[in-house]
């Protein structure tokens, strides 16, 4: 089977990897090389990973460049980052200075995120759609937790992954919001903080997202 691209996932806070490990199993039988990015300060610092803004940043620099080292050496191929909670600010800042369409799709699982960062300028690289899944059930994690310590962008506030990105009632172009539903219990997403991370749920709506293209 042809090498079709790569997919880039990077696990949330705290480098435990087993949301990065589920994906790449579950993702192995697609034609793209499935890479994590590990972007943490160490195993277990959940509280440093979501705090220290200047290795998020530095870390958001170094996979913009792998981004566009991969494209300079496959020429046609296309790239996909799968992110999960705070590792979806070093997903969406990696975007920043990225040429258009770099990427072909992201896909936020339960950002830990202001719902007002600034998505206007990181979708320019992307060429189909941002596609992120949350919950007004993750309250632990991204209702109190980031109301405490701030989001992984500096917010102190509910995130991303708790309300949904903040778009003003009118429809932002290539964002594509998935709002957690009972029906997700099947695949043992229970709308708190790990349903996103659950072998079933990445099966039946993360692969098909990578799958499609």
């Amino acid at each position: 089977m042809a090498n079709k691209g790569i997919v880039y996932v990077l696990d949330g806070a705290g480098g435990v990897a087993l949301f990065s490990s589920v994906v790449m199993r579950a993702l192995s039988a697609l034609p793209y090389e499935v890479q994590r990015f590990n972007w943490g300060v160490g195993f277990g610092k959940l509280l440093s990973d979501l705090t220290n803004r200047s290795n998020i940043e530095a870390r958001a620099v170094e996979l913009s460049r792998l981004i566009s080292d991969y494209h300079n050496k496959n020429v046609g191929h296309q790239v996909f980052i799968v992110a999960k909670s705070a590792g979806s600010a070093v997903a969406l800042m990696s975007l920043v200075d990225l040429p258009p369409e770099s990427v072909e799709r992201v896909i936020l699982l339960s950002p830990a995120v202001s719902p007002s960062f600034n998505l206007d300028q990181v979708l320019h690289a992307v060429r189909r759609d941002l596609v992120s899944f949350w919950s007004p059930l993750d309250l632990l994690f991204l209702g109190w937790g980031t109301m405490l310590f701030g989001t992984a962008d500096g917010v102190r506030g509910k995130s991303a992954g708790l309300t949904g990105f903040k778009t003003n009632g009118d429809p932002i172009e290539k964002l594509k919001q998935i709002k957690w539903q009972p029906s997700m219990m099947k695949f043992f997403n229970f709308g708190d903080h790990w349903g996103t991370s659950m072998p079933p749920f990445i099966r039946h709506y993360v692969l098909p997202l990578v799958a499609e293209s």
